[in-house]
């Protein structure tokens, strides 16, 4: 039976919420304030948990964070129900950890198919993350520029979501802890990010403790996000970071990490235990020397060279260097050049819908899916998957009119 906790200081929509709950047959318990509320959620380890913001103690964005913390709730449905209605009132909510929200007076039947939207929800996404070890180790993509405005963050979540959709097994990583974007991109609450593992050392740090911040996006990518704010990051220890890059190499076939424009420790952990790095530049002088730069670095850190990979970005319509002048410049020749797609892209960020999932018609999904294939490890582009996926009959359709 699905254990319900709801927290308000209101008698009487407790028994609103019961009432509109009945059907889904549920084992409801209440709490009056806050504190209350968290105690009981700790003592009764609901499934959902339903909160009210005015309470005369502590807000039910503050019982939010405090659950979000706390590692046992890191997967717990959190709906706030309040009747506070305004745009910074549902955008607190998510930013303090929820994942739904609805407004006062609601609807009995809405509120039933939010709550099991949720478990819903829950349910895949448990159902999604591997629960054994990979066959061999996976192979992790870095993608770097020391340049901002390169779209790395864009053609990291673009090749996260088509490796996901050609095999499976893929997660994102958002590296970047002063203000990570891959959750934007993709539409989905911050529930849990890399800060909500900063406590834990190395030595106590486990696969469960990493599947707390792990979330995953309707396409099939799993992810973990960059925390909203820079300082939240900061606590993130170095030894509890490659424990965990480790981690989801025995766990994952793909991880697609998108890094800072630097060479900070985090950075340098990604780089060191990466398999391939793209070194992401856009066809302009300032972009070819910062790549330059980090070619020079790459070498100074004893990276193999057969393990860079320059690609070329065309963020802007015209005037660009052209594309034997970069790699004359850089001493090498790029893996691919993605042209430039006016308002692709920034419709893209703007609704965080990816084009490879939400518009996989476009020619800039079918050059994107067709890199991320192969960008793929040898034996998956060697044979027919058992079960082949849109994406992969895509991707084999495209060779096949090629070859003719």
């Amino acid at each position: 039976m699905t254990r319900v906790l709801y927290i308000d200081d209101e008698p009487m929509n407790h028994q609103l919420v019961n009432h509109a709950l009945q059907p889904l047959g549920c084992q409801i318990s209440f709490a009056e304030d806050g504190t209350s509320g968290i105690a009981q959620a700790r003592t009764l380890k609901p499934d959902v948990v339903i909160t009210d913001v005015m309470m005369p103690d502590i807000n039910g964005y503050e019982v939010t964070r405090q659950l979000r913390r706390d590692p046992q709730f890191a997967g717990t449905p959190i709906l706030v129900l309040t009747a506070q209605s305004g745009l910074q009132d549902k955008l607190k909510a998510f930013e303090a950890g929820a994942d739904d929200y609805l407004s006062k007076p609601f609807e009995a039947a809405e509120l039933a198919a939010r709550i099991t939207a949720l478990l819903r929800r829950v349910e895949t996404a448990q159902a999604s993350l591997p629960s054994q070890p990979t066959a061999e180790k996976g192979r992790m993509i870095a993608l770097h520029s020391l340049r901002g405005g390169t779209g790395s963050s864009s053609l990291s979540v673009n090749l996260g979501i088509s490796l996901a959709s050609l095999w499976g097994g893929t997660i994102l990583l958002d590296m970047t802890m002063t203000a990570g974007q891959v959750a934007l991109m993709l539409n989905m609450n911050l529930r849990r990010t890399w800060a909500d593992v900063a406590r834990f050392g190395a030595g106590e740090f486990d696969m469960d403790a990493l599947h707390s911040v792990i979330s995953m996006h309707e396409s099939g990518l799993a992810f973990i996000a960059a925390p909203t704010f820079p300082a939240e990051g900061e606590a993130l220890r170095n030894e509890t970071l490659s424990t965990a890059l480790n981690l989801l190499k025995t766990r994952y076939d793909y991880i697609v990490a998108d890094l800072p424009h630097d060479f900070s420790d985090v950075a340098i952990q990604a780089l060191d235990v990466a398999d391939m790095i793209l070194m992401v530049a856009t066809p302009d002088m300032a972009s070819v020397r910062a790549a330059a730069a980090a070619m020079d670095t790459y070498s100074k850190l004893g990276y193999p060279p057969e393990r860079i990979k320059l690609l070329i970005n065309a963020t802007f319509p015209r005037s660009g260097l052209p594309k034997d002048k970069i790699e004359a410049a850089l001493g090498l020749t790029s893996i691919v050049t993605v042209p430039h797609v006016p308002d692709v892209f920034v419709e893209a960020i703007n609704f965080g819908q990816p084009p490879v999932f939400h518009k996989p018609q476009e020619a800039i999904s079918a050059l994107l899916e067709d890199f991320a294939f192969f960008i793929s490890k040898e034996n998956h582009k060697k044979s027919k998957p058992e079960k082949p996926t849109e994406a992969w009959q895509r991707v084999y359709n495209r060779y096949q009119k090629r070859k003719k």
